[in-house]
């Protein structure tokens, strides 16, 4: 099931929302059936997963949601201290954002041609 093998995509947000100190509850689908439901009622212009909503706000985008609750726990050290180490922090950002996706895209085909 092709959720279960995405399970994985929001587990960098669980982790940083646990690093925050935020309260979250996790929804986990098991089926397409089960995510186009609820995907068409998210009301959002980018409806997929992983999506985190607060109050009547929904967001989607991974890192969209990151920056979110990092300001939302009023914690932009985490950006950096300076102009200095926040350029820093965006260039780390991109070379594992870049590691991320094509390490995603080599497992994928591995999957697809050894299943």
């Amino acid at each position: 099931d092709v959720y279960k093998r995405q399970q994985g995509l929001g587990e960098p947000l669980v982790k940083l929302l646990e690093y925050l100190g935020l309260k979250y509850e996790l929804k986990a689908y098991t089926s397409r059936e089960e995510w186009a439901a609820d995907k068409a009622a998210l009301n959002t212009p980018f409806p997929n997963l992983p999506y985190l909503k607060v109050g009547d706000k929904t967001l989607t985008e991974s890192e969209a949601i990151a920056y979110f609750l990092v300001f939302h726990a009023n914690r932009t050290d985490l950006f950096g201290a300076n102009n200095d180490e926040r350029v820093q922090a965006t260039a780390v950002r991109g070379v594992v954002t870049d590691l991320t996706r094509d390490l995603s895209a080599f497992l994928w085909d591995c999957l697809l041609y050894t299943s």
